[in-house]
């Protein structure tokens, strides 16, 4: 997955070729419905290298799929941090598009979260603060990548509210 001239790799590396087969066997179960099976094999590819973001971009899929916001927020604010921080693993995409790929998923799965939960009629300043926040990362998504439609249908759908007036659109 590495290759030499890209920024964030001058060289292959090693632990990264092993730990390729262990990406690979984890979205085949993911992708198979063996969620649990893939958890613990992606987990272990962070134990040997927590700098890379597609293991936890996997991990935000499948808490998601679960219903469990909290983890899936959190795995991808990992993953976007990592990417930031220059840890995309696989080349097959350019850094703009996996960033804008996770950022993207970061604003879903914060929305989401506010979508099932209570927190509008709770505390709505707390509502409004993190629909925001999902709103700038959807922008950021689309303006890292403007061929991500996910991100340009979310920007149009999840404009920033003003925390005085309640919106129309929500």
């Amino acid at each position: 997955m590495s290759e030499p001239g890209h920024d964030n790799m001058d060289a292959p590396e090693a632990h990264l070729q092993r730990l390729e087969p262990l990406l690979e066997k984890a979205l085949s179960l993911r992708g198979a419905g063996k969620g649990e099976e893939a958890i613990g094999l992606l987990r272990e590819i962070l134990q040997a290298d927590p700098r890379l973001a597609e293991p936890r971009l996997e991990l935000s899929h499948i808490a998601a799929a679960e219903g469990d916001w909290q983890e899936a927020e959190a795995q991808a604010r990992m993953a976007v941090e990592a990417l930031r921080g220059g840890g995309q693993w696989t080349l097959d995409l350019e850094a703009n598009e996996i960033l804008s790929f996770a950022l993207n998923l970061l604003g879903e799965v914060v929305v989401r979260g506010l979508e099932e939960g209570d927190l509008l009629m709770t505390d709505r300043p707390e509502f409004v603060a993190r629909w925001n926040e999902a709103s700038g990362f959807f922008r950021e998504a689309w303006e890292g990548d403007n061929s991500n439609k996910d991100a340009r249908s979310n920007c149009i759908h999840y404009r920033p509210m003003d925390e005085a007036q309640p919106s129309s659109d929500s």
